[in-house]
């Protein structure tokens, strides 16, 4: 009889043990579906009337159309749980707000532009890849309207963008009023893009800022690459060949596996969570301190390699043209300084800063608010 008892009770515990195994389970389930990347828009530029920059013999909207095809193919190959979107796969022409319209209704958690550059005067060479951002640089300027023009060729557009024109600079005021809440995203893979195409042999132009209007619509991590400069000779060769374009679709799709990656195993933040490249620390932590080990005027990949082999690396946007990188958060003042004598070993101009509402701020001010 009591061994009956007994038994019924461990089975009864032994039934609540599994029904919450099951139930956390379902618990990580959802919280994996929901940091996965299911969703891709791939976007050729241009298309139908409008051909895009033109070379010596090709157009732009031929060539970005295969590498997009391909882009698409491979992802499909790879990842068949990946639903690939495309806003054209002929030669049509796709209004700009359409674009981002299938993207933002498609609920995609990636969008990706694909465009082949040009130049007035002399051309250069190599490839870039744009975020949406507010246009300073004079040359990102130029390009930003010459992609923003073929809204030129839509109907009654001037209703639509609310009096835009792509061709005066004063209508990008408005771009700096945008907030993007996928900018730190949108630049990490960007970064990717950059060093996979240079990895491949290509001239590598960085990762720029632009106000561009296929970006300027889209709810989610964007970018637009510029392939290669189609009014080089020699660039629009290798752009337009079978052999360059299968190299540079293959790129980008790297590009798109480490992203992938990266954003599945959590290591880059979720939309809206904080303006740095990590993941932001416990919410009770109102102030955090670590240690600024570098300030550039240009985007760097925080890849262990570029620094010494930290692999916390941390990257703030500052402007257009200044980024910090951080290293060792903690929310203790008192480590933090123990942690600047080891790093200044490798940085020996390394000093502490806080972080404050995601934003670098001096030590002084975060020890101020601890106090308060």
């Amino acid at each position: 009889m009591i061994f009956s008892i007994w038994r019924r009770k461990f089975f009864s515990l032994f039934s609540i043990f599994v029904l919450l195994l099951l139930y956390l389970g379902m618990v990580n389930a959802q919280d994996t579906q929901k940091s996965a990347l299911k969703k891709v828009v791939i976007d050729a530029g241009h298309g139908g009337k409008d051909p895009g920059a033109l070379g010596s013999k090709t157009k732009e909207k031929d060539i970005v159309l295969d590498i997009s095809l391909k882009l698409g193919k491979m992802i499909t190959d790879k990842y068949p749980d990946v639903e690939v979107i495309y806003t054209r796969k002929t030669d049509v022409f796709v209004e700009h707000y359409k674009r981002s319209d299938i993207a933002n209704k498609a609920h995609a958690d990636l969008f990706i532009s694909i465009h082949a550059n040009s130049a007035s005067g002399r051309c250069p060479s190599g490839t870039e890849t744009f975020v949406m951002g507010n246009t300073s640089s004079a040359a990102n300027m130029e390009v930003a309207k010459r992609e923003n023009s073929v809204i030129l060729l839509e109907d009654d557009y001037s209703t639509r963008y609310a009096g835009f024109d792509p061709t005066k600079p004063e209508s990008y005021i408005i771009f700096g009023l945008h907030q993007n809440s996928y900018m730190n995203q949108s630049i990490n893979f960007a970064g990717e893009i950059q060093s996979q195409l240079k990895g491949a042999k290509r001239n590598d132009r960085g990762v720029k800022q632009a106000s561009f209007i296929v970006l300027w619509g889209t709810a989610m991590p964007s970018v637009l690459v510029e392939v290669g400069f189609i009014c080089n000779t020699e660039e629009e060769k290798y752009i337009s060949s079978a052999a360059g374009k299968e190299k540079i679709a293959s790129s980008i799709f790297q590009a798109f596996s480490s992203y992938k990656s990266k954003i599945e195993d959590r290591s880059l933040f979720l939309p809206g969570e904080q303006t740095a490249s990590q993941p932001k620390p416990d919410a009770s932590n109102k102030v955090v301190f670590c240690i600024q080990i570098q300030n550039s005027s240009r985007l760097i990949d925080t890849n262990p390699n570029n620094f010494k082999k930290y692999t916390d690396v941390e990257r703030f946007a500052v402007s257009e043209n200044s980024f910090k990188y951080v290293v060792g958060r903690t929310a203790n003042y008192a480590a933090a300084q123990e942690n600047l004598k080891k790093v200044r070993a490798d940085f020996n101009d390394a000093f502490v800063v806080s972080i404050v509402d995601g934003k670098i701020v001096s030590a002084a001010e975060g020890l101020k608010l601890i106090t308060e």
